[in-house]
């Protein structure tokens, strides 16, 4: 019985030691272990090398509103994929166009025409596209026609237009009038499409005339620099932009 304890008692020293042994050698290699549960600290970057197929580390939580990591910088990290950003899929980020379309092929109409849209407030990218045909000017005489997006609660003097375009016309061709502009739209504006004739004749629509708005997040607006006029060939600066 004796050698058999003293047997067992030298095998569980030696294993204890070979324990002890191992411990201090990973503690001397690669410092403390990491505890679970609670809070660990290292004096350098700690690194997870894992050889063969498959992730190197899995984190997982408890119920889908507990976040399965944290991190206290808000610096960018390289390589990291993100489904949302500040909460929002990229189907919500995308910009979308709300288009407004005004009358129909063949309206008459008397003097003016207002048409209201429903926007709301914000800085958008606006643009329309219109084709009318005024009623025949006399020979020799034109006719100017102004078509555009404006707000409807500023009509008069000092309307606020948002953008606009007008064409001469003298006959009854239709000429493509167009614009665009990035404006803000106040709480208080009355946002809508105005066309009309300098003698405030009749006019035929062409085509519908349609308005587009294009929500943005902000509007920056810079003033570009003038620069020294260039020498063009023999044809002028016209012909040199229309090669």
């Amino acid at each position: 019985m004796r050698g058999t304890r003293s047997s067992v008692v030298a095998t569980v020293s030696a294993a204890a030691l070979l324990v002890v042994g191992f411990d201090y050698t990973t503690y001397a290699v690669t410092g403390d272990s990491l505890l679970l549960g609670r809070a660990n600290q290292a004096d350098g970057v700690t690194t997870l090398t894992r050889h063969g197929s498959g992730v190197a580390l899995s984190l997982e939580s408890s119920g889908h509103r507990a976040p399965s990591l944290r991190v206290s910088s808000s610096a960018r990290v390289p390589r990291l994929n993100a489904d949302l950003l500040d909460g929002r899929h990229a189907a919500q980020l995308s910009t979308r166009a709300v288009s407004y379309r005004a009358g129909a092929r063949g309206n008459v109409v008397n003097g003016a025409g207002f048409w209201r849209v429903r926007v709301a407030p914000g800085a958008y990218q606006v643009s329309f596209k219109a084709f009318v045909i005024p009623d025949s000017a006399p020979v020799g005489s034109t006719v100017d026609v102004i078509c555009g997006v404006a707000d409807l609660a500023t009509l008069g003097p000092n309307t606020r237009v948002y953008t606009a375009d007008s064409a001469t016309y003298s006959n009854a061709f239709p000429t493509l009038m167009s614009g665009a502009d990035t404006v803000r739209i106040r709480k208080d504006a009355d946002p809508g499409i105005v066309c009309t004739t300098a003698t405030n004749s009749d006019f035929t629509l062409f085509k519908p005339i349609t308005a587009s708005f294009t929500r943005v997040d902000r509007r920056t607006v810079r003033t570009a620099a003038p620069v020294a006029v260039q020498k063009v060939g023999p044809g002028g600066l016209f012909a040199e932009l229309h090669r």
